[in-house]
Formats: C-alpha cells, structure tokens, sequence
C-alpha cells in the first residue's frame, strides 16, 4: 500500500521559489543589452526593493488595517510617476479602454475608473502587508456558503478556482483559516527573488504550503489532494508564455495552465471544483462570494477537460469584465492587435452602450 503523503512530511522551504543564479558582476559592463539589463536587476534595482520593502512590510503590519490602505492609496501618484517611461502602464491604460469601450458617456468616466484601477492596486500592495489578520479581525465576508457546505458534503476534496481580484492574498487566507483548510495549491513568483521572501514568510506564518511552478510541486499537489485531507486553491489568470490565457475575451481556450492543473486534479481526487472571488468592500474590507460548483455531465464521470474551462471562463468572464478596477493581470494581458475589430469586441461594445454602467 503506497503512503500518503502528508504535508508534515514536506519542509516548508520547498514553498519558496527558486532563487536564479547570479549575474557576474562584470555583466553590468556588457556589450549585450540583455546581460546588462538582467545584471542592473539583480544587483542594483532588486537589492534597491530588497532594503525598501522589507521596512515598508514591516511598518505596515504594525497599523491598522484601515492605515495601511489608505497609506497604499496615497503613494499611487507616486508610484505612477516613477512607471511613466515604462510599457506596462501603456499597455494597462489600452487593455482598459479596450474591455470598457462605451462603459462611459464621458472621456472623464474612462479616466476616473482607469484611475480606481490604479488605486486599487495601491491599496492591495500595502494591504498585503498584513494580510494574515484581514480574516481574524472579520474584514473578509462570505456570499455564497451554502455551495461551500453541499460539496463537502460529498466527502470529496474541494478546488476553489479563482480570478485575480481585489487583494487576491486575501482569499487564500479565507479559505485555509476559516472556509476549508488546510489549503495548498500553486502560486506563481514574482522576479525579485526579495519580495519572494516576503511573500514566503507571510505565508510561513499562517503555515500554508503554496507551492512554486516546476513538476516536484506537481507531483506534490497530486499526491496531496489525493489522500483527502485538504483543498486547494488555484487562481486560473496566471500568467504563461508572457500571456493571460483566461478570461479568454473571445480568444482560443488554453489547452494546458493552471485551468487544466486544476481540471485533471479534481478528476484524480473525485474533487468539487467551485468558482469564487473576492471583491473590494472599502478600506482593507472585501466580499468572498462563492458560486455553484461547476458540475460533472454525471456525478460517476470525471471533468470534461475543454468543456469545463470553457464552463469557468464564462463564469470568470464576465466578472472580470464587471469588476474590471480590480483585475491585477490588466497590466500582464495582450490582447491581439485587431482585437477592436473582432466580433467579440463588437458585442462587447454593445453590451456596454445598452448597460451604461
């Protein structure tokens, strides 16, 4: 009889992601654009984050939660100014204009709601700070929990799918503290290898095993998820091949990504996969809202693969597209070039010149 494999039995250092090796020093004087850029990373501006964020971190997760957001908030201007020569900022502004086209009457709508998009963002980074408390103190409340108690009551794991929105953290720490923990699942690193160990001692902290890219991780969340013993949580927008495969805004459904991960999971286990998000209530305050479970053709058979991410596409879609101020993968989404001209736009288009939102 084959062991289960218990997360007792994992070190936690298997959650922090892997560290890239150093660049020479020397690369910083290269006649390669490419090695100097990753060399100016590595040794000025990721050490720069790496002295600033800890103290902000740390700052932070000694005020009020409320503090905290608002500090978040007045530092957007800031944080604007600095992004001004990038491309991201660019490329966030087109994305929203794109996916809100006639939302507005008013070119001064469009700007305001691209402006809340901006401070959403500030809040969530300064939010994520203490992330760990926003449930204990009762700043997270729960839509939808009667989907939540139906699948457990089928005795079978659980896969919480989900969208990044609001402070995504949030959610992860609602379900692993207070919905259905423990929690595991992937997550993907950012590339300073700095706010990596942030985000691995903040998850330390409330001890949940949230594993990085790579197959050791996904041979761990098989045999976990099969013993019966936890959840998981799996956020589908996740970026891959530089892309935002879902929501697909009309384009091809992904074949493979965190949507399949978690499709194939659930199939392994006999899991339940239900749909939820968290959406932005005020100041370090957010609604979960948990949606029916997305259901098997026959509760014997497993997941169809393609048609159930076309079933969590259109459930995340079009929240996506409501809560669109709050959508983080704006900025890491590339729509094609003739997207304005497709079908999908079209319709899109109006639909928001009927709602007027």
């Amino acid at each position: 009889m084959t062991k289960q494999t218990r997360l007792e039995d994992i070190p936690f250092a298997e959650t922090l992601a892997e560290e890239p090796a150093a660049p020479r020093l020397r690369d910083l004087f290269s006649q390669q654009e490419a090695e100097r850029e990753a060399a100016r990373l590595h040794w000025f501006v990721h050490v720069k984050d790496g002295v600033l964020n800890p103290l902000f971190h740390h700052s932070l997760k000694l005020c009020p939660p409320a503090f905290a957001s608002a500090f978040g908030n007045l530092l957007v201007p800031v944080m604007r100014w600095s992004y001004r020569d990038k491309l991201f900022p660019q490329r966030i502004s087109r994305n929203f204009e794109t996916l809100t086209v006639n939302r507005w009457n008013t070119d001064t709508g469009r700007k305001a709601g691209l402006k809340r998009w901006w401070h959403n963002i500030g809040r969530t980074m300064s939010e994520f700070c203490l992330v760990n408390k926003l449930w204990k103190s009762a700043r997270i409340e729960v839509e939808g929990l009667e989907h939540l108690k139906a699948a457990q009551a089928k005795g079978a794991p659980v896969i919480f799918t989900s969208m990044h929105l609001g402070t995504w953290e949030a959610l992860f720490v609602a379900i692993h503290e207070g919905l259905a923990g423990p929690s595991i699942g992937p997550f993907q690193p950012e590339p300073n290898r700095f706010k990596n160990r942030i985000v691995h001692a903040i998850r330390k902290e409330r001890n949940q095993y949230l594993f990085p890219p790579g197959q050791r991780s996904a041979y761990r969340l098989h045999r976990l998820m099969n013993n019966g013993q936890y959840s998981m949580t799996i956020f589908v927008d996740e970026v891959r091949d530089k892309q935002v495969h879902l929501p697909s805004f009309g384009r091809p459904l992904p074949k493979k990504g965190n949507a399949t991960v978690a499709v194939k999971i659930a199939n392994s286990c006999g899991g339940t996969i239900i749909p939820t998000y968290l959406v932005r209530l005020g100041p370090a305050r957010f609604r979960m809202v948990l949606l029916p479970p997305l259901q098997r053709p026959e509760e014997t058979t497993g997941y169809d693969l393609q048609e159930t991410i076309r079933a969590m596409n259109d459930v995340f879609e079009p929240i996506v597209l409501e809560h669109i101020e709050e959508w983080y993968m704006l900025g890491e989404l590339r729509l094609p070039r003739k997207f304005a001209q497709s079908a999908y736009a079209k319709a899109l288009s109006e639909k928001n010149q009927v709602r007027k939102w």
